[in-house]
């Protein structure tokens, strides 16, 4: 069945002209272009969030000197702090600064005696008994240089008696226990 339009009014075929192009267009809009623009708003997101990604990375490299500045002001910090918590037990660094102690005062090292390392959170704590034949100053001024060390050293269970023999120039006889601490390192295993 076909239309002759041409023995009808020019506006007819005008009509049937724009109606067939709006059934056209909402066909293929509704299954082509449709399907086309959904991609489109997909890929402007990603291109949205990549270009967000690209700032990130632009502020990140603008942030890098100060952040390289940060690193380095960490890292001598950390260096400074493994002085005062070292991250190895230092055995014959303590003897030598006690042998150095002992030759400034006039005392008596009598005992250096190591203890087992006692596990902590983030550090091991190391109990070293010591025992002292002296003078009650020399005590003092040994306390006071031990207090000067660049590590952490503390002094408890002290005992301080009078000499029970004739001890020459010591008066007393001093022991306690010293003790310093070693900073866990993540290697797993003691010092």
């Amino acid at each position: 069945m076909a239309i002759d339009l041409n023995d009808k009014p020019w506006y007819v075929p005008l009509i049937v002209g724009v109606v067939l192009g709006v059934v056209i267009f909402f066909v293929m809009h509704t299954y082509f272009f449709k399907e086309m623009q959904t991609k489109i708003v997909d890929l402007q997101g990603k291109i949205d969030g990549l270009e967000r990604e690209i700032e990130k990375g632009r502020q990140a490299k603008a942030d890098l000197p100060k952040l390289e500045e940060e690193i380095r002001n960490y890292r001598l910090e950390l260096d400074r702090l493994t002085r005062i918590l070292p991250t190895e037990k230092e055995t014959p660094t303590l003897i030598k600064r006690l042998k150095q102690l002992n030759e400034l005062g006039s005392f008596r090292l009598v005992r250096f005696i190591p203890g087992a390392f006692e596990d902590r959170d983030y550090y091991y704590e190391w109990p070293i008994k010591v025992e002292l034949d002296g003078t009650y100053h020399e005590l003092g001024r040994f306390f006071d240089r031990l207090s000067r060390f660049s590590r952490i050293i503390n002094v408890d269970e002290l005992s301080v008696k009078p000499m029970s023999k004739k001890g020459g120039s010591y008066t007393i006889k001093a022991s306690f226990t010293q003790r310093t601490f070693i900073y866990k390192e993540d290697t797993g295993g003691t010092p």
